[in-house]
C-alpha cells in the first residue's frame, strides 16, 4: 500500500502571519543548520510556540522558526494506492 500526501496551499508566515491559537497544522521550519524540515503540530499563541509531540521525545518550536503552515486536510490531496 502506498500513501501520498500533497499540500499545495501553504501559508507563508511572512505573508499570512501565524495560524489561530490552538490550530493543528502542517509546519515547515528552518533549522539551525539551514535545512528545511516539516512535521505536524499545534500552535499556542500565549507561549508563541508550536508543539510537535506525537510520541516519545516531543519538539517545541519558537514561532520565529516556522516559515510556512497549512491547515490539516483543508485543500490537500490524500491518496491510497
Amino acid at each position: 500500500m502506498n500513501f501520498k500526501l500533497s499540500v499545495d496551499r501553504w501559508n507563508l508566515v511572512s505573508e499570512k502571519g501565524l495560524p489561530q491559537d490552538g490550530e493543528f497544522c502542517f509546519l515547515v521550519w528552518k533549522s539551525e543548520d539551514g535545512e528545511y524540515n516539516w512535521s505536524a503540530g499545534g500552535y499556542n499563541a500565549n507561549e508563541k510556540e508550536f508543539y510537535i509531540d506525537f510520541g516519545y521525545g516531543g519538539l517545541v518550536l519558537s514561532e520565529e522558526n516556522v516559515v510556512a503552515w497549512a491547515v490539516f486536510f483543508e485543500d490537500e490531496t490524500f491518496e491510497v494506492e
